[in-house]
């Protein structure tokens, strides 16, 4: 029998970068996306979590380094990533899950973790609506230890929730997001090309 309690699901499938140039004399940023996965998840023999992409990717392309008020409201493909975390729970099961970004080894130069501004909204009926976490626009912000649930130090924990089934039946549970970054409007721009690359993770517990 499985200590589902003391299993912890850790999935990587998303990659995204912010590429940020610069001319000499011209200032230019662009994002672009390295790296994008369908579907991917990893399964206990209780606990079944899965994280899926519903659009493209982030790509804006000739943009300017933004304020937070304008890359809250960033719209269309493109310029937000919509993703899903899906879970089967087995009966009278609960979990507590993370969703964090984990940044990616770069041998090019690297903009700032200050930078870079992220922004996360959940779907709640028919909108997407702020989350604790990310209602003000974050920079990233590594973690300096482990989590409880097992986000690794150096990455940045975006969401917290929890899955719950209370019933005798296996449950099928999801939730929807939506995802913004962009270059913090009060980023320097010099004649130097730098980039910016993270993944998306999912860390869940049994309780």
């Amino acid at each position: 029998m499985l200590k589902t309690e003391s299993k912890q699901i850790i999935l990587s499938i998303l990659g995204i970068a912010i590429l940020i140039i610069a001319f000499v004399g011209i200032s230019y940023a662009a994002f672009h996306t390295v790296l994008s996965s369908k579907e991917n998840g990893i399964s206990t023999g209780t606990i079944s979590l899965q994280l899926s992409n519903n659009s493209n990717s982030i790509s804006i392309v000739n943009a300017m380094p933004i304020s937070d008020d304008t890359g809250k409201n960033l719209t269309g493909d493109g310029n937000v990533y919509d993703f899903s975390v899906h879970t089967i729970l087995s009966r009278k099961t609960t979990i507590n899950y993370e969703i964090s970004l984990e940044k990616i080894n770069s041998n090019a130069p690297v903009l700032d973790n200050q930078d870079v501004k992220i922004y996360l909204q959940k779907k709640d009926g028919n909108d997407f609506v702020d989350t604790p976490i990310t209602t003000i626009p974050q920079s990233f912000t590594p973690l300096i230890e482990d989590s409880f649930l097992g986000t690794k130090t150096g990455d940045m924990v975006i969401y917290s929730g929890t899955f719950s089934n209370t019933t005798d039946e296996d449950m099928e549970l999801s939730q929807e997001f939506r995802l913004r970054i962009w270059v913090d409007q009060d980023t320097i721009i010099d004649s130097v090309s730098r980039e910016f690359q993270v993944k998306l993770n999912v860390t869940a517990k049994a309780i």
